[in-house]
C-alpha cells in the first residue's frame, strides 16, 4: 500500500520547523570574506559595482552591519564563485521571455538552471516570466527552469498534483492559488512562487489574449530556507492620477502578520482593477516571506519596474511606492529583514534615492546608468552579506549580468 502524504498547511509546517531550529545550538561563525576558488581573498571592490555605504539604521531596528559588504570588483562567471557555506545564496535573473525567441526555448531554460546551480543560489528571483503564453510554447517558464534545477518539481508534470486555495491545508506537494495573482508550487524540497503582473485578457501578450496566459515575476526558495507567506501587489501605473494602489493603511495591514484571506481577496480586487485600467504595462512586486535556519523571518521582494527613459517619472513613483512596501514589511510584526531585488530599469542612484530612506543599502549594482547595472540587490541593515557579485549570464538572458549575494 502506498504511503499517503499528510494534509497540512505549509505555513504551519514552516512555523514548526522554525521553532525546531531555534532550539538547536547555533552554528559556528564563518568568515565573510569573499574568496576565489583557490582560497585567496577577493580583490577589494573598487569599480562599477562597488557597494554603496550603509545609509544607517533602518526605521525599525539598529544598524547591525555598518561596513560595506565584501564582493568582487569585476563581473565574474558563476563557476568562479566560492561555496555558499552556511548562508543563503540570492540571485536575481531576468528570464528574457519578452526579449526574443532564442530565450524562450527549453534548452535555454535548462541553461538558465545551470547558471543558478553554478552560483549555488538557493533563492532566485525571476522577471519576465511567461506562463501559458503562446510565444513561449505555453510553458510555465519559471517552473520549467526550476524543474531543471530541482528534480522534486518533476511532480508537477503529471497533472495530478492537487490545487487548493493558498490559505487552506494541503498535501506537502501541491499548487496553492491566491486571489491576488500569487501561486505557490510547493514540494518538501523547495517552493516556487509566481506573481501575475497581467494576463492576456488584461493586455495582449504578443498576440495571446487568453485569460490563462500570464506575465510576471517569480521567486524560487530551496533549502535551507522555507516559504511562510507570499503576496503580489501591483505598482502605480501612471505618473500622476491613474488607478488607485493599496493605501498606506492597507500596506500596513498586509505587513502585519500572515496575510488573511480577506486581505488577500481585497488585494486581488485592487490588483485586478489596476491591471484592467492601467494606461501602461502593469508592473508588480512579489513579496515572499521566508524563514531560514536561524528562525528569523525575512521578506524577499522581487520587482520589475517600468522600462525606458520616457517612463522615468512613472518609475520614480513606483520606487517611492516600493519603499512604502519595504517599510511595511520591515515593521511587521514580526519585524523582518529585507532583500529587495530585481530588474529596476534604472540607475542605482535613482533607486537609492528611494530605497535608502527605507533603511536599505545596495550590495549589487553599479553606478553607471546603463543596462549592465539594472539588475540590483538591496538589503536591510540587519543582514550580513558577502560574495556580492555581478554574475555573467553568458547568453542565457539579454541582460549581461545577474545580481548575486550571500546573506547570513
Amino acid at each position: 500500500m502506498e504511503r499517503e502524504e499528510s494534509t497540512m498547511s505549509i505555513w504551519n509546517v514552516a512555523g514548526r520547523w522554525a521553532r525546531n531550529v531555534l532550539q538547536q545550538p547555533a552554528a559556528a561563525p564563518v568568515g565573510n570574506e569573499a574568496r576565489a576558488k583557490n582560497g585567496s581573498a577577493a580583490e577589494t571592490p573598487k569599480d562599477s559595482f562597488t557597494p554603496s555605504p550603509s545609509p544607517g539604521p533602518s526605521p525599525t531596528r539598529p544598524e547591525l552591519n555598518p561596513a560595506p559588504p565584501e564582493g568582487y570588483s569585476k563581473p565574474v562567471k558563476a563557476n568562479e564563485l566560492p561555496d555558499v557555506g552556511n548562508g543563503s545564496g540570492v540571485l536575481t535573473l531576468n528570464l528574457a521571455n519578452g526579449a526574443g525567441s532564442k530565450y524562450r526555448t527549453e534548452d535555454n531554460r535548462e541553461d538558465q538552471a545551470r547558471l543558478i546551480r553554478e552560483t549555488g543560489a538557493n533563492i532566485a528571483g525571476f522577471q519576465e516570466v511567461d506562463i501559458n503564453v503562446d510565444r513561449s510554447g505555453n510553458a510555465n517558464t519559471a517552473l520549467s527552469v526550476v524543474t531543471h534545477l530541482n528534480p522534486a518539481f518533476e511532480a508537477f508534470k503529471s497533472g495530478t498534483v492537487p490545487t487548493v486555495p493558498i490559505g487552506e491545508d494541503a498535501p506537502a506537494t501541491a499548487i496553492r492559488k491566491g486571489n491576488d495573482g500569487t501561486t505557490l508550487y510547493q514540494t518538501p524540497e523547495g517552493t516556487l512562487v509566481t506573481g501575475e503582473s497581467f494576463s492576456g485578457d488584461d493586455r495582449n501578450i504578443k498576440g495571446d489574449s487568453g485569460a490563462d496566459a500570464t506575465y510576471g515575476n517569480a521567486v524560487y526558495v530551496g533549502a535551507p530556507d522555507k516559504v511562510v507567506d507570499a503576496y503580489t501587489i501591483t505598482l502605480p501605473a501612471a505618473e500622476s492620477g491613474g488607478p488607485t494602489v493599496s493605501s498606506p493603511e492597507q500596506l500596513a495591514a498586509l505587513g502585519d502578520g500572515k496575510v488573511t484571506d480577506a486581505e488577500r481577496n481585497e488585494l486581488g480586487q485592487r490588483n485586478e482593477a489596476l491591471r484592467k485600467n492601467s494606461p501602461s504595462e502593469p508592473r508588480t512586486a512579489l513579496v515572499t516571506r521566508v524563514v531560514g535556519p536561524d528562525g528569523r523571518e525575512k521578506s524577499i521582494i522581487n520587482v520589475h519596474l517600468a522600462a525606458g527613459s520616457e517612463s522615468s517619472g512613472l518609475r520614480a513613483k513606483q520606487l517611492a511606492y516600493l519603499a512604502d512596501i519595504a517599510r511595511a514589511e520591515a515593521k511587521g510584526p514580526p519585524a523582518r529583514e529585507l532583500v529587495v531585488m530585481g530588474d529596476f530599469n534604472d540607475s542605482t542612484k535613482n533607486v537609492g534615492d528611494a530605497l535608502e530612506g527605507a533603511g536599505l543599502r545596495r550590495v549589487v549594482g553599479g553606478k553607471k546608468a546603463n543596462g549592465d547595472n539594472f539588475d540590483q540587490v538591496w538589503v536591510s541593515g540587519g543582514l550580513d552579506t558577502d560574495t556580492s557579485a555581478q554574475v555573467k549570464t553568458e547568453g542565457v538572458s539579454d541582460h549581461a549580468h545577474a545580481g548575486y549575494t550571500v546573506i547570513r
